[in-house]
């Protein structure tokens, strides 16, 4: 991410680095004209045209500094700025383009942890971290410089004294602090993820009185997290320290020598008290050395897990495009596992254009993972999925969920107007078919008992609307996309059986040339199908209409008597 970034912006790099090592230059000047101020001056008569002409360079000094130091910070930190949004859109891109196996693997908190703090951190890097790295390096070559024109070589080799235990302390210091950074930023992430699950279920929580367990839970994570980042404060508070006492040693020697040889008479008053002013200016390379690598190992910890995050494969969205009018789906024998275990095991089926197909079977037996195969949210071998005689890997994804729409369980609505939900990744829309739609899915009814109708505001998550009205809202949704196969993954759990054997009836009278695969418990409101789908533990156990199924005396039939019984006890 870092390199294909710095290809676009290595010119302002590049520049910027000019304008800030060329403010270094100037800035060493300064002590070298005000030695010579002072050796003018302690020596009458003093000629204060010389002198004015000093102050008058030191002056035009400090107003090129002001400008240079605007220049470079717009070019580096500017850049740095601009890689932060670059950084996130690609994050952002990157989370959009990851198979669902991927999301499946990293929670919400923790894509927001690499989207915040990494980014952050990385960003960093690359503005102060380079800002003082060049000026660090940049100062410490001008100062021995201009030491070297003003006094002799002995002293300044003096000077040089700290630099080899610099470089011992920051080899030593640099290597925990990168440690220990990443290991807070993956505590971060995972307290992070905790806040953002407990956030998203705090009424679950309070229903079942578990405030006092969760906030412990969180507690013990947030004090892991603050004891890293004490462990790592204490990292940076021993090197910090450490390397400005270096330099201040070195600067109570060169007085004590420097003055020695002043009183000698070896060295200039006007020379030394440059000295003194370059020794000073080389406190501030010694200080930013300790910071620069505090802010170096911090980023290019964040770059790492950024860069780890980045490596994981996209899904493959590249084929044909969906192969014309829907004619058939073919699954031949089916076999997929997912994180060891085996899902499903030899499913075979075929669903024909117009087909109104119900599939049914307990918890767990494989259903959901069976119409998320048929979407491509998962890569299969070959040879197993077929949309009108072309296997599902030559089919190119966005354009084969364009064509077969699955609605998921869960019922994600967003923080806006029922109408921009029902359209949903639409800007222009027609309000009646919006409305038409709506009908369909049997939520129009509730929508206008809105003081609002299509403009009522759903809140977050839809927390507004109960539970079947979000269920009624994401079908309305589905049915506004007027796919050619749409998949109900059991979206009317929360809608009672007549209602939701209405809404199944209503589509297939409305949507005649749509082809409907509902995933669902409730056998009553599907008992009409044309065909219905059985699986038990990954397998499709039993297939057929209603009353052939009804006379295998199988599961299907089970299920169906049991579900009868209980309606009649819920009556």
């Amino acid at each position: 991410m870092i390199r294909t970034f710095l290809e676009k912006r290595w010119k302002y790099y590049i520049l910027g680095i000019i304008f800030l090592a060329s403010i270094d230059y100037l800035q060493i000047l300064v002590p070298k004209y005000i030695g010579e101020v002072v050796n003018i001056v302690i020596k009458p008569p003093v000629n204060l045209g010389i002198v004015m002409n000093f102050v008058v360079l030191i002056i035009i000094i400090a107003a090129g500094v002001v400008v240079g130091r605007f220049i470079w910070r717009m070019l580096i930190v500017g850049s740095a700025r601009k890689f932060q949004a670059y950084a996130q859109q690609t994050l952002f891109d990157k989370f959009l383009r990851s198979p669902i196996s991927f999301l499946d693997e990293h929670s919400v908190g923790n894509l927001m942890a690499y989207y915040t703090n990494d980014v952050q951190a990385v960003s960093q890097m690359l503005s102060q971290g380079v800002i003082m790295t060049v000026d660090a390096i940049a100062m410490t070559i001008f100062v021995f410089a201009g030491m070297l024109m003003v006094v002799d070589y002995r002293l300044v080799l003096i000077s040089l004294i700290p630099l080899p235990f610099v470089a011992i302390s920051s080899w030593y210091f640099g290597g925990k602090i990168h440690t220990r950074f990443k290991k807070v930023q993956n505590d971060f992430s995972f307290i992070s993820e905790k806040a953002q699950e407990s956030f998203s279920n705090v009424k679950t929580i309070k229903s079942y009185g578990v405030e006092d367990k969760f906030n412990a839970l969180f507690k013990q994570s947030c004090d892991q997290f603050a004891n890293d980042n004490f462990l790592l404060l204490r990292i940076s508070a021993v090197y910090g320290p450490l390397i400005s006492f270096l330099a201040a040693l070195t600067t109570a020697i060169a007085i004590f020598l420097g003055g020695q040889m002043v009183i000698s008479g070896t060295v200039n008053l006007g020379d030394f008290v440059a000295f003194i002013s370059y020794l000073g200016m080389l406190t501030w390379p010694f200080v930013a050395i300790g910071q620069v690598i505090n802010v170096l190992q911090m980023g290019r910890a964040s770059q790492e897990r950024i860069e780890s995050l980045m490596e994981t494969p996209d899904r493959k969205e590249e084929g044909l495009e969906f192969p014309g009018k829907f004619e058939t789906l073919e699954i031949k024998h089916l076999n997929f596992s997912y994180n060891g275990e085996n899902i499903l095991k030899g499913v075979d089926l075929k669903i024909k254009a117009g087909q109104k197909i119900a599939v049914i079977g307990k918890i767990g037996s494989g259903k959901t993972m069976l119409v998320k195969l048929m979407t491509k949210l998962y890569s299969i071998e070959d040879g197993q999925i077929f949309y009108n005689g072309v296997d599902i890997n030559r089919i190119n994804g966005k354009s084969l969920r364009e064509n077969v729409l699955l609605i998921p369980q869960e019922s994600f609505l967003f923080s806006t107007k029922i109408s921009k939900n029902v359209a949903f990744g639409l800007e222009q829309f027609s309000e009646d078919d919006v409305e038409d739609a709506s009908k369909v899915a049997h939520f129009h009814e509730e929508v206008v008992k809105f003081d609002d109708k299509y403009d009522t505001l759903v809140g977050e998550r839809g927390v507004t609307l109960s539970g079947g009205q979000r269920q009624r809202l994401s079908l309305s949704r589905g049915i506004f996309k007027n796919a050619q196969v749409i998949i109900l993954d059991d979206v009317l759990s929360a809608v009672d059986s007549q209602t939701a054997t209405l809404i199944l009836e209503d589509i297939g009278k409305t949507l005649k040339d749509m082809t409907t695969i509902v995933i669902t418990h409730n056998i009553a409101s599907v008992k009409n199908s044309d065909v219905i789908f059985v699986m038990d533990e990954g397998k499709i156990i039993e297939s057929g209409t209603h009353d052939e199924l009804m006379k295998l005396n199988g599961l299907y039939r089970r299920l169906f008597m049991i579900q009868q019984i209980e309606r009649e006890i819920g009556h």
